[in-house]
């Protein structure tokens, strides 16, 4: 079945002891209430991490804007639509600031690249991913509309061990530097004759 807003909140207000819902429409308190959760949760949780499958790359367009003279800058570049944290830029320039996370002010000019989070569509989370956010919906809403008070440590619990495998797996999209040639030990010379006994 392919993810959906309806399908991960029902999943997360079944974990609360709700009955599984088919709509959001005439929907009950808890039910509402995990569709604000989810709404102002998703974006917030995308922030905090690098998940792969929320980044994407574009080509920033340079504004007409001038910045004021006393600034340090001399180019403004806008921002992209869905902006909500930037990964790295192209080339890579240490010397800007964003303002109102919409532009980046910058001592360069030419094409400038951002790689950045952003909301994609909710077809397009990872299993792994859908899995730990309907435990996140389901502890937000736990303190306050569980049947039982006890289910938060719970739901805390497989919340937390969701996240480790949906960060884990997501981890796997960005290979890490891999180091093939060490010096040290492919090249065992001593006063540069090559040494027989190392």
């Amino acid at each position: 079945m392919a993810n959906s807003k309806v399908a991960i909140i029902s999943n997360a207000i079944c974990l609360l002891g709700h009955k599984p819902i088919i709509t959001l429409d005439n929907a009950d308190d808890l039910t509402v209430s995990a569709e604000q959760a989810y709404d102002l949760l998703l974006p917030a949780v995308l922030s905090v991490g690098n998940w792969r499958f929320s980044v994407q790359i574009a080509q920033l367009s340079k504004s007409v804007e001038v910045p004021p003279n006393t600034s340090p800058w001399t180019a403004i570049y806008l921002l992209p639509a869905g902006y909500l944290k930037n990964v790295r830029l192209y080339p890579q320039n240490y010397n800007y600031e964003i303002y109102e996370s919409n532009k980046i002010y910058c001592n360069w000019s030419g094409d400038v690249f951002m790689e950045y989070q952003f909301v994609p569509e909710v077809s397009q989370f990872t299993p792994s991913f859908t899995a730990y956010f309907i435990y996140e919906i389901a502890a937000y809403l736990c303190l306050s509309n569980a049947q039982n008070p006890s289910y938060y440590s719970v739901i805390e619990g497989r919340r937390q061990t969701a996240l480790a495998m949906a960060a884990a797996a997501d981890a796997q999209n960005r290979p890490n530097f891999s180091q093939v040639v060490f010096p040290v030990l492919s090249n065992r010379e001593i006063g540069g004759v090559t040494n027989i006994n190392a």
